[in-house]
């Protein structure tokens, strides 16, 4: 887990597929006299290789399994609305494949802004709204951005479906979200994620001081108000992403539910 093992096995790897890469869209973009058969295949590398760049970003990017409050960031005031328009429009393209439409609330408070390094902020917000979109097809995404005790909050509810506790209780752990995502029906081998993402940014949330957490998203099936917790039923999952901000304290622990997973305890 050294970060400078990660930035140089990551840099000759992403050279490699670089050149290959270059070599596919050339083919595609002057080579006429291709044929059907011949351009379908190199569509499909194309798609493996624009794959791979993203396992390469998430294997980058893993070295936030580690604390370590030495590792640089560039500092500057966050604007948390932007930060999560931004992680969506790098996700339009997987959300249209899906047929996922994600809707956007900010609250009277949304437009908070957080002291911390907009591109990590970033990408921990596009892991988790990645891993709802993956875990969706054909049903909507909410994403919502708040504010408590003076910091944003964003939150993320799908409608994928519930998660049985005992995977729950692993989503935020490297590799526990592959068993909450569902094979890809066309290719169900094919691999958008290595497994690291949640805890990716649990990492990278809990370096600003923030945190992030997932339960149950429930409700009730006829839309109406639960009159008790035996009227709900689980229909999704909720994540919760405290953005925190460089030089706070990290988020007073929540009350303990059944099916939570708590980023700071892993339970």
């Amino acid at each position: 887990m050294d970060d400078e093992f990660f930035a140089r096995v990551g840099h000759d790897l992403r050279g490699e597929l670089a050149t290959m890469l270059a070599g596919v869209h050339y083919l595609l973009r002057y080579q006429k006299d291709l044929g059907p058969a011949p351009r379908d295949m190199l569509e499909r590398v194309r798609g493996a290789g624009e794959r791979l760049k993203r396992l390469l970003d998430e294997f980058d990017n893993s070295i936030w399994l580690r604390a370590d409050a030495s590792r640089p960031m560039s500092i500057a005031r966050c604007d948390a609305a932007e930060l999560v328009r931004r992680a969506a429009v790098q996700l339009e393209a997987m959300a249209d494949a899906r047929g996922v439409q994600i809707s956007f609330e900010a609250g009277p408070d949304g437009a908070a802004t957080v002291e911390g390094d907009p591109e990590l902020l970033r990408v921990a917000l596009e892991y988790v709204l990645g891993f709802a979109i993956l875990r969706s097809r054909d049903r909507p995404v909410k994403v919502r951005v708040s504010s408590a005790d003076g910091a944003p909050v964003v939150t993320v509810v799908d409608e994928a479906g519930p998660v049985p506790s005992e995977p729950l209780a692993r989503l935020l752990e490297p590799f526990g979200e592959r068993a909450a995502i569902p094979a890809d029906p066309v290719a169900p081998r094919r691999r958008e994620r290595l497994g690291l993402g949640l805890a990716i940014a649990h990492g990278i949330l809990g370096a600003h001081g923030g945190g992030l957490t997932v339960e149950p998203s429930s409700e009730r099936a006829d839309g109406g108000a639960p009159a008790s917790a035996a009227d709900l039923s689980a229909t999704g999952l909720r994540f919760t992403c405290f953005l925190g901000g460089v030089g706070r304290d990290p988020p007073t622990r929540l009350p303990e539910t059944e099916g939570r997973c708590d980023a700071a305890s892993g339970r």
